[in-house]
């Protein structure tokens, strides 16, 4: 059971969510609209049926991020539109971070997501080393990941679609696990909650449903409180959006009954051992290219001498828009 705190969002940012809604309703004539059974069964069937059922069928051996050839990037696309993502392998193992806003643009990534802790290429660097303010967030230390998608603290029109997170190095300390992420798409979450009930979706697409508080240094606002829902449905292509964290602190989730037992739901199928998710600890040269899919990440033992360094980018564009 997640801790859930009271709260009301303010006025601004739930006048925001209305409108996105009303942006969103031309798209609830199909699979997400609760009336459209016929509908949805078959985008669940067709979704279930082409789920991978191992995480070997995600990986797409490329030249490197720069020298991609356009038949890897047309595996790359096809994992995508069948699984929301892709691990790729570079053969040339060779990183300059910046590669990756290139990389991005071979997929149509144009619009990187600048944050607090990224470079002013939009690039960020994920160490348990730096000396900067990202010393202050969890992904930049060794200590486990919570089940999340990036960004869910975003304002509505700066949703992170899509994410490219790239291992120059990993975790060299045992257990070989270490720094090893699961990984879940939205669209199998919602068909998970949907069969156990529409109510459940009713509520995590409920504008007020997930607020998440100002962040403030000192007292000094990083941030303003964010609110939004969990499921939404990107305006662009009518493709399915997801904004979750299973943190328990510095959240607060819509108090209704419906609302806690939608999450617990979640939370008991993402760790589930049995469960849909998939597993991947990247190497040197590996990486995943996702649309911001659900993920965690274990804890890991780094070594001083050689420690774990990823790079990620993040975009507001969703691959295909």
């Amino acid at each position: 059971m997640i801790g859930y705190t009271l709260g009301q969002p303010t006025m601004n940012i739930r006048t925001m969510q209305l409108v996105n809604q009303d942006d969103e309703s031309a798209f609830l004539k199909g699979p997400f609209n609760l009336k459209e059974e016929d509908a949805y069964e078959k985008w669940r069937s067709d979704k279930l049926l082409s789920a991978p059922r191992d995480v070997m069928e995600l990986i797409v051996p490329i030249t490197g991020l720069s020298t991609a050839t356009d038949y890897e990037v047309t595996k790359i696309l096809a994992l995508y539109r069948r699984a929301n993502m892709a691990i790729y392998t570079c053969r040339d193992k060779f990183i300059d971070p910046e590669a990756l806003r290139g990389f991005g643009a071979l997929f149509g990534l144009k619009h990187v997501d600048h944050h607090l802790c990224a470079s002013e290429h939009g690039v960020a660097r994920l160490s348990s080393t730096g000396e900067g303010p990202e010393r202050l967030y969890a992904p930049y230390s060794n200590r486990s990941l919570s089940w999340h998608t990036d960004g869910y603290y975003n304002a509505p029109n700066k949703h992170v679609r899509t994410v490219i997170l790239h291992c120059a190095a990993p975790a060299a300390a045992p257990p070989d696990t270490g720094g090893e992420n699961a990984l879940l798409g939205p669209e199998l979450a919602y068909i998970h909650l949907r069969d156990e009930s529409r109510d459940f979706i009713t509520a995590l697409m409920h504008p007020d449903c997930l607020t998440i508080p100002a962040n403030q240094i000192s007292d000094d606002d990083i941030r303003p409180a964010r609110s939004g829902p969990v499921f939404s449905i990107n305006p662009v292509n009518g493709r399915l959006h997801m904004r979750f964290t299973a943190r328990k602190r510095h959240v607060i989730w819509r108090d209704d009954a419906t609302t806690r037992a939608a999450v617990d739901c979640l939370l008991e199928m993402l760790n589930d051992p049995a469960g849909p998710a998939l597993r991947y600890r990247l190497g040197p040269g590996e990486g995943l290219i996702s649309n911001n899919v659900l993920h965690n990440r274990t804890a890991f033992d780094d070594d001083p001498t050689a420690p774990r360094l990823l790079y990620r980018a993040r975009f507001n564009d969703e691959i295909g828009n």
